[in-house]
């Protein structure tokens, strides 16, 4: 068994999480390396929290190798065990005592790109920006136009990030949807939309009302493309996945719970 093991040094800072895995994998026979987005693993370990895993997810999602995080994080919705609970933990992955839980990722295409979000899309105005315009539709339909500071698309798993924050809905991570969510929309009518994961997705980037072009897409956070007026975002769903280790049979919601509270407390 190789397992690869990737390691935020923010979080982590003195790397005694990150040596603690090294030892238990070595101790129990196992083959432990740096993880490498080329590299063929049993399992992926990712030392951080949601953000961290975000980082391997999509190499994990081509290749097929299972996630287990290890929470060294602030919420941790994605993680699934703490840095003592390791030992514990891998023994029970080599005794196939777990399940595979398949977090969905979302398919953006601009400029002739690809990328592969596990969180959300996101087209907004860079810092300091006025407004800018934009049109949403889905299978080509027009659903809205209007000016805002951006707008998200985002997998049930992104839920429970961006689009938690600007105002949008609590998505099962099984259910086969994308959200909608715009930020700041200068009007009272729009709302965060969901539809179905089959749906093509549209943003287009019109501008803003001062001429300048100052937009971005965004993709799990990380700026990927700068935008000019006209260009569009298109989105799809669902074609790959990643697949995250999990232990016992704690449901989502309890989860959910959990985390909500203790980020609202500031743990």
């Amino acid at each position: 068994m190789k397992i690869g093991v990737y390691c935020n040094a923010h979080k982590d800072p003195d790397g005694k999480a990150c040596d603690e895995i090294f030892s238990v994998a070595k101790a129990k026979g196992i083959t432990a390396e740096r993880f490498n987005e080329a590299g063929e693993y049993d399992l992926v370990v990712s030392i951080g929290g949601d953000g961290t895993i975000l980082r391997v997810a999509k190499s994990c999602a081509v290749t097929g190798a299972p996630i287990l995080g290890v929470n060294k994080g602030t919420v941790g919705f994605l993680t699934e065990t703490e840095p003592d609970g390791f030992s514990e933990a891998l023994d029970k992955f080599l005794s196939r005592q777990y399940i595979l839980e398949r977090r969905a990722l979302l398919d953006t295409e601009v400029h002739g790109k690809h990328y592969y979000a596990l969180n959300d899309a996101v087209v907004m105005r860079n810092s300091g920006g006025r407004m800018i315009n934009m049109d949403i539709k889905v299978s080509d339909a027009l659903i809205d136009s209007f000016a805002c500071d951006g707008y998200i698309a985002c997998t049930p798993t992104g839920s429970t990030a961006y689009s938690l924050s600007a105002g949008g809905s609590v998505i099962a991570p099984n259910t086969p949807v994308i959200a909608l969510t715009p930020i700041n929309p200068h009007t009272l009518r729009t709302r965060p939309v969901v539809v179905g994961s089959f749906e093509k997705i549209t943003m287009v980037y019109k501008g803003s009302a001062s001429g300048d072009n100052h937009a971005s897409l965004y993709i799990d956070g990380e700026e990927q493309e700068a935008l000019d007026p006209g260009d569009a975002v298109t989105v799809t769903g669902w074609d790959r996945s990643a697949m995250f280790v999990r232990f016992g049979s704690k449901s989502f919601y309890s989860r959910l719970l959990g985390k909500l509270n203790s980020w609202s407390a500031g743990e």
